[in-house]
C-alpha cells in the first residue's frame, strides 16, 4: 500500500485473531512490521477500521485496526507498534523458503483468550 508508513518483509508468521466477541481463528501472517501485519481473511467478512485482536507467533494479543480490504487479504495496523527485536525474531524464525511457499502451516498451542473492550 502506498501509505504504508512501515517496512514490512514477506514471512509465515502463525497468528490468531479476534473480532468482534467471535471465536478466535487461526491465520497465516504473509509479512509482519512494527506497525502492522496482512494475512488471508478466508470466509470471515471485515469492516474497515473495526478493531480486533490478535496473537503474533505467540505474543499478544496486539490491539489492532482493520487499515484495508482487498483480493482476499486484509491489512491491520496495530495501535502499539511492536518492536523491531520482536518483528526481526519472528521473521528469523519464521522465513519460507522457495519450496515452502502457500504450503499450510502447522500452528503451536496459543491460549485461548476473550478480547478486551476497547473503551
Amino acid at each position: 500500500m502506498k501509505t504504508r508508513q512501515t517496512k514490512r518483509k514477506l514471512s509465515n508468521v502463525p497468528g490468531r485473531y479476534l473480532a468482534d466477541l467471535g471465536d478466535p481463528h487461526d491465520v497465516i501472517l504473509r509479512d509482519v512490521s512494527v506497525g502492522g501485519c496482512r494475512f488471508e481473511k478466508g470466509e470471515r467478512s471485515f469492516t474497515l477500521g473495526s478493531p480486533i485482536q490478535i496473537m503474533v507467533a505467540g505474543t499478544g494479543p496486539h490491539r489492532a485496526i482493520v487499515k484495508w480490504i482487498a483480493k482476499g487479504e486484509v491489512g491491520i495496523g496495530f495501535a502499539q507498534p511492536l518492536s523491531q527485536a520482536q518483528v526481526d525474531g519472528f521473521q528469523a524464525s519464521h522465513v519460507p523458503g522457495p519450496s515452502q511457499a502457500n504450503i499450510s502451516a502447522t500452528f503451536s498451542q496459543i491460549n485461548d483468550t476473550r478480547p478486551q473492550r476497547f473503551c
